[in-house]
């Protein structure tokens, strides 16, 4: 009988074993399957039924199929609603004297369909308001707890896949406090419904985001003087980027190129003070005090607040701002402006290809995506179209070499072995962020990094070898699947190959043999004279071998 211990022992020594016959099938250029490939940039993990629906619908048929489906599917809506996360938190007291009893139980995820105004009372404190801080910050985590739910399971793949690039790319730190957890459930429904869009629409509902506004401290900012974080990470972060800030370069807003025309390629500090004055007064429907017996509603929604504003005269990369306008139209006019900035068109896209492409795209792939991007500037599917361009370029057809990340390599795990995620616990959060993964509470507004580079730290494989080895666990509290079930007669040859060949086809062989060799198993044997535990941990043998090879790290 192969006990855990004796498993564990022996997976890991031949795990550090460098003449491991899975590394060398690996190393000696085998071919690749280029729709599976494909499957792998472009969902959260490639599995048999999305290898059926390509092969029946050919490459482009995919893409026309995902592209068009909507945001909601009715099926993993079912799922979600009868999904449940556990709440435990002792009993307390807060300094108003309010007192909570102790919980733990399991709680539907019923937060991800609320109004944002019956939220707006988790932020209340004073007499009679009291609670456990994990009470206020449960939205956030029922969205965490979906955010698995959705990426293994989800028909829209591409969807999924793309609202995760946008959080990324407009990173919200759902962790910060209770005003991003409360409103983070209305954030990630915004990015998923703008997932294919017009660039500038979903640009304006971030920049209207509560949990946007709270997290880069806008839902504040009044004139004299304006709070700069917003518009500084609009400048760096969602549109112009790094490259184009040139404050480094020029000293004069007039010595930018461009600039005296009305339109500066790049932009300066001045440009930062001035947007952040653009956006004084952009606020949050929650009930706060204003002024004397005014108060902002409490509709959990966008709140423009017109006695914060600084209505006096701007210039923001060359244009001129005249003074006194209609409310709102400085800051609408800024998105307009950076919306449709070439040097925008070229970040974002130089963005779409690093994350489904490679490192360091060919420059002729993001320049004809940001020629798309600016041409579809005022069509609602502009995002589908650039994503277009770069999924079907000759390009996209290149070698793999972009590393999973630990999300996506737990996602991807549990596609391929059919797994159940039910999220009861996020325990798998714990896992991912020891490997460097915070799923949605990343600290810094640039979003999770997507360079190899970030994710090749010693550190961060060990932990992606503690995700092959224990995901399949009850104690993960991820996800549960029969990994013992038996198919027919077959041997344990058989068995042990069906668990790899879902991960790492190129290297299946390779894995069965050195598994066979470890274990002194003989391939005829049939699975069934096994044990339910045995079989069990060979299969998670099979599956942690196939998921720790090149073949299915990369993607």
């Amino acid at each position: 009988m192969l006990t855990r211990r004796m498993f564990h022992s022996r997976l890991l020594a031949a795990l550090g074993a460098a003449s491991l016959s899975w590394t060398r099938a690996a190393e000696a250029n085998a071919p690749v399957d280029a729709d599976r490939l494909w499957l792998n940039r472009l969902t959260f993990g490639a599995n048999s039924e999305a290898q059926a629906i390509t092969a029946k619908l050919g490459r482009a048929g995919w893409l026309d199929w995902q592209l068009s489906l909507p945001p909601a599917d009715p099926a993993l809506e079912t799922r979600l609603a009868a999904a449940s996360l556990r709440v435990a938190h002792e009993a307390g007291e807060d300094e108003h004297g309010n007192r909570w009893p102790a919980v733990d139980t399991l709680r539907p995820l019923a937060y991800l369909a609320a109004d944002p105004a019956d939220l707006v009372h988790l932020l209340d404190w004073g007499p009679g308001k009291g609670m456990d801080y994990s009470e206020r910050a449960r939205p956030a985590q029922e969205v965490i707890a979906a955010s698995l739910i959705r990426a293994v399971h989800a028909p829209a793949q591409l969807r999924e896949v793309m609202t995760q690039f946008w959080h990324d790319h407009f990173n919200v730190n759902s962790g910060k406090d209770e005003t991003t957890a409360v409103f983070f459930v209305q954030y990630d429904a915004t990015l998923r419904a703008h997932a294919f869009g017009n660039f500038r629409a979903l640009l304006g509902e971030v920049a209207r985001s509560p949990a946007m506004l709270y997290y880069l401290n806008n839902a504040d900012s009044i004139a004299s003087p304006a709070n700069e974080n917003f518009a500084r990470e609009l400048l760096e972060l969602h549109t112009l980027g790094a490259a184009n800030y040139l404050n480094d370069r020029h000293t004069d807003w007039r010595e930018v190129p461009g600039a005296a025309e009305g339109l500066a390629t790049g932009y300066l500090d001045l440009d930062v003070y001035e947007v952040a004055r653009a956006f004084t007064g952009w606020s949050v429907g929650d009930g706060r005090w204003l002024a004397e017996g005014e108060e902002a509603p409490r509709t959990g929604r966008f709140h423009y607040v017109e006695r914060w504003h600084d209505p006096y005269q701007k210039r923001i990369l060359g244009r001129e701002f005249p003074p006194n306008r209609a409310a709102m139209a400085d800051g609408e006019e800024v998105l307009d402006i950076l919306a449709t900035h070439p040097g925008t068109a070229r970040f974002v896209c130089e963005k779409l290809a690093r994350r489904f492409l490679s490192d360091d795209p060919p420059t002729a792939v993001v320049d004809r995506m940001a020629t798309e991007f600016l041409a579809a500037a005022d069509t609602p599917d502009q995002i589908a179209r650039v994503l277009r361009v770069l999924v079907l370029s000759p390009d996209f057809d290149t070698p793999p070499t972009k590393l999973r990340r630990p999300f996506e390599v737990l996602a991807a795990l549990y596609r391929a072995t059919g797994a159940e995620v039910t999220a009861t616990e996020n325990a798998w959060v714990w896992q991912l962020g020891r490997a460097g993964w915070r799923q949605h509470e990343y600290g810094p507004p640039t979003g999770h990094p997507d360079r190899e580079g970030a994710w090749t730290g010693s550190s961060t494989l060990n932990r992606i070898v503690d995700l092959a080895l224990y995901a399949h666990d009850d104690w993960f509290g991820g996800a549960t699947a029969d990994l013992a079930a038996l198919a027919g007669d077959e041997t344990i040859t058989d068995f042990l190959s069906r668990h790899a060949t879902g991960l790492s086809p190129v290297a299946a062989g390779a894995v069965v043999d050195d598994l066979a060799q470890i274990y002194g198993l003989d391939p005829d044997t049939p699975a069934s004279d096994f044990s339910t535990e045995d079989r069990q941990g060979l299969a998670t043998a099979a599956i942690a071998f196939a998921a720790l090879t090149p073949d299915f790290l990369l993607r």
